[in-house]
C-alpha cells in the first residue's frame, strides 16, 4: 500500500471531516470532490502534515507521517498548494530546483544529478521553455507547471494537489489534467487531488470520494458515478450530471411546439443552445445508443426512443408523427442516414415546416422539402 488514511477527522479546533479513509497506490489519480468549505483543503493538509489530524493516522509506506522527520518525509510527499506564490526575481529554473532541498548540502548547491532530475521535472510537465524565464513574468498557467515541476523534482513517491486547475485559462484547465496523467502514468507516482470541479475529475480520476456536511458520502471509480449522487453533493436542480458525457446538463421545461431530429451527434449543439435560452422542444426518433440521446434525455421535454442497432419500427414512428402535428415546425440537424434510421426522413417529409442544417444540394439529393439555415438563425425562428 502507497497511501493509507484510517479513521481520519481533520479540522483546526473542531472536526470539519470525521472518519476519512482512503486507499491510495502507485500509478493511481485519486479526487476529493465537493463544494466549496467542505474540507477539501484542510484533509489534504493533514494528509501531507502541514495539519495535525484530529484523530486517525495518515501512513505512507506503512509509516505516520506526523512521525516522519521533515527532510525524510519530503523525500516521500510532495505537496502543490493553490496560492499565489512569491519567489522574488527567480527563474523558472531555479524555482523548480528548489524542490531539491532534501538532496543537496546545507548551502544549496546543485549536482549534475540535481540538474538533470530539475530538467527532467521541466519536460514532465511540457515547460523545458520556462527554465530561463522569470517567474513574476509566466502566466497562472505557466506558474502551475513550474509549481509541479518543483514538487516532482523532491522525486516522491506521492503528490498532492489543491485544486491544480483553478483560476486557469481554457488551454491550461485542459493541459494540466493531461500532464497529472502521464505523470501517474509514466512515473508510477501516486496523486491525490482536490477539486470541485466533476467533470475535471471523471476525465482525469481513476477513483473519486465525495465529501458533504462532514463525511464522505459517496466514493467509487470514476466510471461509476452515479449521477443523482452527483446531483444531492453540488445541490443542484437546474441541470442534471449525465455520467455517459461527464458533463452536466441544463433540464428542459415547458409544452414542446418545436420537434427535433437528430443523431450521430449532430443535435447535441442545437439542443443546447434552445435549452439554454429556455426553448422547450421534443426529439425522436432517436436511438437509445446515440450520444444525441444522452443529451436529449435531459433537456428535451420529451424523446421518442428506439433500441440501440435496430431500424425503426412502424408505431415508433407513428407516435412521434402525432407528436410532430403539435408542433409548430421541425428542425432537421443535418443527422446521418443509413439504415437503421431512414424512416426519421418521413418524418421529416410529413412535417408542414422544417427548418434545416443542410445545405440546398444535400437537401436536394434526399429529396426533402425544407428551409435551410445557419444554427446562429435558429433562436430567430424558435423565438416567433
Amino acid at each position: 500500500m502507497m497511501l493509507k488514511v484510517s479513521k481520519l477527522s481533520v479540522g483546526y479546533s473542531n472536526a470539519i471531516l470525521t472518519g476519512i479513509d482512503l486507499n491510495v497506490e502507485g500509478g493511481e489519480i485519486l479526487g476529493i470532490i465537493g463544494p466549496n468549505g467542505s474540507g477539501k483543503s484542510t484533509l489534504l493538509k493533514t494528509i501531507s502534515a502541514i495539519l495535525k489530524p484530529i484523530d486517525g493516522v495518515v501512513y505512507l509506506d506503512g509509516r505516520n507521517v506526523h512521525k516522519l522527520k521533515p527532510l525524510e518525509l519530503a523525500k516521500k510527499l510532495a505537496v502543490t498548494i493553490t496560492d499565489r506564490s512569491d519567489v522574488g526575481f527567480l527563474k523558472g529554473f531555479d524555482v523548480v530546483s528548489l524542490g531539491r532541498y532534501p538532496y543537496t548540502d546545507a548551502f544549496g548547491r546543485l549536482s549534475e544529478k540535481d540538474v538533470e532530475t530539475v530538467m527532467e521535472a521541466l519536460r514532465l510537465v511540457n515547460a523545458e521553455h520556462l527554465a530561463d524565464k522569470p517567474f513574476s513574468e509566466m502566466s497562472d498557467g505557466e506558474k502551475q507547471k513550474i509549481m509541479i515541476a518543483r514538487a516532482l523534482a523532491q522525486q516522491p513517491k506521492v503528490l498532492l494537489l489543491d485544486e491544480p486547475t483553478s483560476f486557469l485559462d481554457a488551454k491550461h484547465r485542459v493541459e494540466i489534467p493531461l500532464i497529472l496523467r502521464r505523470i501517474a502514468n509514466e512515473k508510477r507516482i501516486a496523486i491525490v487531488l482536490t477539486t470541485h470541479d466533476i467533470e475535471l475529475a471523471v476525465r482525469v480520476c481513476d477513483r473519486i470520494v465525495m465529501v458533504k456536511n462532514g463525511r464522505i458520502i459517496a466514493e467509487g471509480w470514476a466510471e461509476d458515478l452515479d449521477s443523482k449522487i452527483v446531483e444531492e453533493l453540488y445541490d443542484i436542480s437546474v441541470a442534471e450530471f449525465d455520467p455517459f458525457l461527464g458533463t452536466f446538463e441544463l433540464k428542459g421545461e415547458g409544452r414542446a411546439k418545436i420537434h427535433i431530429v437528430c443523431g450521430g451527434g449532430s443535435g447535441a449543439r442545437v439542443m443546447r443552445l434552445l435549452t439554454k435560452n429556455r426553448v422547450p422542444f421534443s426529439v425522436g426518433v432517436i436511438h437509445e445508443d446515440d450520444i444525441d440521446f444522452y443529451v436529449a434525455k435531459h433537456c428535451a421535454v420529451e424523446v421518442v426512443k428506439e433500441r440501440p442497432y435496430e431500424d425503426i419500427k412502424d408505431k415508433t414512428l407513428e407516435d412521434t408523427l402525432r407528436m410532430i402535428k403539435n408542433c409548430d415546425f421541425v428542425i432537421d440537424t443535418g443527422f446521418p442516414i443509413g439504415k437503421i434510421n431512414a424512416k426519421n426522413l418521413e418524418l421529416l417529409r410529413a412535417a408542414r415546416r422544417v427548418y434545416s442544417l443542410r445545405n440546398k444540394e444535400e437537401l436536394e439529393k434526399i429529396g426533402l422539402d425544407a428551409e435551410t439555415i445557419k444554427i446562429t438563425d435558429l433562436l430567430k425562428i424558435c423565438k416567433y
